[in-house]
């Protein structure tokens, strides 16, 4: 412990927010007190980093604890670089508001110590959820939340002790650890209770991108299944699983999500949300005005539907404690709500997100539009030029936008980011068509795909109906088995010779290269319904326009085309 038992600020929490506060704090008034009390001996660590050290790409665990110039990030760091003193393995038990006091144990002998403050912050992270089922107290039956998982599944991974893996739970985490499995080479299960995986971000049929780039890679993917109860058999986990049976594997990650680590504010009587998150303000303020919190234990505001959510994210935890520190510091800052910016990678897919979902915004009984395409992230002639599939949601009433989605092995990050920024200002579709972009060959298109998604926005106001991307297990079943419907296919021949998707099976398929439509137009039926397919959907737009001038009523274009499918 330190010395004194009284400073201007005590900081309870030292993974993202609690770090952030202290070395902003310091910065902004050096003549203040601050000491920081970790539970854990690991301080200020990338917890985000923790699958990359599983899997081995990171090559030691010390990475995670750096400085940008390889300075390990230790208490002594932060009291000699950052100005501020921070005691580890430390555990907070108790806050008395009253007289602004914390009760301190020694996590290594157990000794007491009450310690003063004039503004107290609250960074204690979070939780794992506590599983519906039982599950048995064992070595290789894990969560993955702190450094002992990611340092135990390596050691015994290394060891050549794990051959088979299950993991419970599909989303973040949960697909970065699949991913982890690939390159131990594990016989890997991924079980997910939702019909989808990555339920939280995207909806089905983008989140299916993610689930055909797992099993690619030779894991095995159950949705729509839960989980029965785990036991042990010779020391090995057995699960139970509804739609599967019996599955014996020797190692299990559960990832079933976290929930706010709010136990302290709960017992010193602050205010906590429907999701037992610490409620705050702007300013991160509880509601005791001496006492802060932000990271992963408080709830914020969606800054599209005004309603408190609870979005664990390291991005959102350095801010929180940026604006902490200036308000303490005796500035103005306040944070603006969350937007869900995310981003994760799947083997050699790219996915991505912010703002609502379809499924969401239609639960907020927006009147939602959406519109899908696959782009290329450059120009096709430039070498390493990668492709992607984008959906924006959007009010078909407002044009306000409302949301992104994007998979693919292109370059998705740039747009993420481009329409979160557009949607902190309540952006609309037009505000899209007047984007400025830096352009150059080998950096991106002369239009960029949101200049496109925009224009494709204008296009279903003049008629355009854009069906979702063909895939069956996308959960839009009407584009499977609308009867009556014929798919035009408008791709070229060898094109359409080469990659068929698999709803071309009973329906009725009619193939006519763009460039040969307009004057084949006298064989199409003018009263049937048509579904036009292309690669990536720009060509099926382009053959809908020709329809459309030729008096044809009844013609939709495939979203995304076939790069939509996931084929």
């Amino acid at each position: 412990m330190i010395a004194r038992d009284r400073s201007d600020v005590v900081i309870v929490g030292g993974v993202a927010a609690g770090p952030k506060t202290g070395a902003v704090l310091a910065r902004r008034n050096p003549s203040l007190s601050i000491v920081l009390f970790q539970k854990d001996h690991y301080i200020s660590y990338g917890s985000c980093g923790l699958p990359y050290f599983a899997s081995g790409e990171v090559s030691v665990f010390s990475s995670l604890t750096k400085t940008s110039y390889g300075v390990e990030r230790t208490p002594e760091f932060f009291r000699n670089t950052k100005g501020f003193d921070v005691v580890t393995d430390a555990e907070v038990i108790a806050i008395n508001p009253d007289n602004k006091t914390v009760t301190v144990k020694s996590c290594k002998d157990e000794s007491i110590h009450v310690h003063g403050y004039s503004n107290l912050v609250i960074a204690t992270g979070a939780r794992p959820k506590v599983p519906p089922f039982p599950v048995p107290q064992s070595p290789v039956v894990r969560y993955f939340t702190k450094p002992e998982d990611a340092i135990d599944f390596r050691r015994l991974s290394e060891k050549g002790r794990i051959g088979s893996l299950a993991i419970v739970g599909g989303g973040y985490i949960g697909c970065e650890m699949a991913e982890a499995a690939t390159v131990w080479g594990f016989d890997t299960t991924l079980i997910e209770r939702e019909p989808q995986v990555l339920p939280g971000g995207f909806d089905p049929e983008m989140a299916l991108h993610a689930q055909r780039e797992l099993e690619r890679n030779g894991i095995r993917v159950l949705t729509g299944a839960a989980v029965k109860e785990i036991t042990l058999r010779n020391e090995k986990p057995v699960i139970q699983v509804d739609t599967a049976g019996e599955i014996e594997v020797d190692y299990v990650i559960l990832s079933l999500g976290v929930v706010p680590e709010s136990e302290l504010a709960r017992r010193c009587g602050l205010a906590l949300g429907e999701r037992e998150g610490i409620l705050v303000d702007e300013k991160m303020r509880t509601s005791d005005p001496a006492i802060y919190a932000g990271g992963d234990c408080v709830e914020q505001i969606n800054g599209i539907t005004g309603k408190r959510s609870f979005l664990p994210l390291g991005s959102l935890a350095n801010r929180h404690g940026r604006v902490i520190a200036e308000n303490i510091a005796g500035g103005a800052a306040v944070f603006r709500g969350v937007l869900g910016a995310a981003l994760v990678k799947v083997c050699d897919k790219n996915m991505g997100c912010v703002g609502l979902t379809e499924k969401a915004a239609r639960n907020e009984g927006i009147s939602v539009q959406c519109v899908w395409g696959g782009f290329g992230d450059r120009p096709d002639y430039y070498p390493d030029a990668k492709g992607m599939v984008l959906k924006m949601v959007y009010d078909g009433t407002s044009g306000r936008l409302l949301g992104l989605q994007a998979a693919g092995e292109g370059d998705i990050l740039r747009r993420i980011d481009v329409f979160s920024a557009m949607l902190r200002r309540n952006g609309v579709v037009d505000d899209l068509i007047d984007l400025e972009h830096g352009y150059a060959p080998p950096y991106s298109e002369a239009m960029d795909p949101l200049h496109h998604l925009a224009s494709m926005a204008q296009a279903k106001k003049r008629g355009l109906s854009m069906l979702p991307p063909c895939s069956a297990s996308s959960g839009y079943p009407g584009l499977m088995g609308a009867a009556g419907m014929v798919w035009l296919d408008v791709r070229e021949n060898h094109q359409f010779s080469e990659t068929k998707i698999p709803q071309y099976g009973s329906e009725k398929v009619i193939q006519i290269p763009l460039n040969m439509l307009r004057g084949r137009l006298g064989e199409l039926d003018r009263d049937c319904e048509y579904v036009i397919m292309c690669g990536y959907g720009a060509r099926a737009y382009q053959a809908w326009s020709i329809l459309c001038n030729a008096g044809f009523k009844k013609i939709h274009v495939a979203g995304a085309g076939i790069a939509g499918a996931a084929l």
